[in-house]
């Protein structure tokens, strides 16, 4: 069960608590904050929300519909089981995804506020790796990235593709904000994710030029490092002992990639 969080000093709005305790529990799923064996109860989880259990069963049951969690009993929850094969399949379909919405954006144009937006967010990331030298802020590089990946949804203006994404979602290890590696040291977690942020200023480059089909390549090679980060390819940086997990109908536990047992 992850950390508690803060105490609010006041209580906000009734919608908006309920849509931070979805929104949350959400992310706490996806990014494999909840042990594989852990049994979550709706009190449990209200504790760490400071809030009452009403916001955390509506949250759980809406999360059950979205398929990020299963029911356990009576009572409990469990995060869904999902196949390695799916994650890999969330995380190439985002990538494509991804590309046609910076394909689309290409073809728009970017407006100077747009552009704008853009730049901030790429200087948000330079400061991330200017300031954290080996020990990256992976948080806040997560917060940036998911910020950055949005905006390219958002401002490709097609409703489908933000339809698509709801569901790719659901998916554990593949949203911008989930930063998991599987055995990285620092300074190559850092050297990786600076690698990522590299091609934001390609992708950014190519869609202010107009061109599509750079921004649409950038972006399926930009999943690859996914992959790559959780062991599930290979990739330039390759830490000694790093082993590559093969790709059968193995499970993922809870929401933790197995280890393969299998060498190089």
């Amino acid at each position: 069960m992850p950390k508690p969080l803060p105490r609010r000093k006041s209580a906000p709005p009734a919608e908006t608590r309920q849509r931070h305790v979805v929104d949350t529990l959400r992310s706490w799923a996806q990014a494999g904050k909840f042990d594989p064996s852990e049994k979550l109860s709706e009190s449990a989880l209200a504790e760490a929300l400071d809030v009452s259990r009403t916001p955390v069963r509506h949250a759980l049951a809406v999360l059950v519909e979205e398929g990020v969690l299963m029911r356990a009993g009576a009572r409990g929850y469990h995060v869904r089981t999902y196949r390695v094969a799916d994650v890999i399949e969330a995380i190439e379909l985002r990538a494509l995804l991804e590309g046609y919405a910076a394909r689309k954006l290409a073809g728009i144009g970017l407006s100077p506020e747009l552009r704008a937006s853009f730049d901030s967010l790429l200087r948000e990331g330079d400061a991330i790796f200017r300031e954290g030298g080996d020990n990256v802020d992976e948080a806040r590089y997560g917060a940036m990235n998911l910020a950055f990946h949005s905006l390219i949804y958002e401002a490709s203006g097609v409703e489908l593709v933000q339809q698509i994404r709801n569901l790719i979602d659901r998916i554990p290890f593949g949203t911008p904000d989930a930063i998991r590696f599987e055995t990285y040291g620092a300074k190559a977690r850092a050297q990786h994710l600076q690698l990522a942020h590299w091609q934001h200023h390609y992708i950014v480059a190519a869609m202010a030029e107009g061109d599509g089909a750079r921004a649409e390549a950038i972006f399926r090679e930009h999943g690859e490092l996914i992959k790559v980060s959780l062991g599930l390819a290979r990739g330039v940086i390759v830490p000694e002992g790093r082993r590559v997990q093969p790709l059968l109908d193995t499970k993922v536990v809870g929401s933790r990639l197995p280890r393969n047992n299998t060498a190089d």
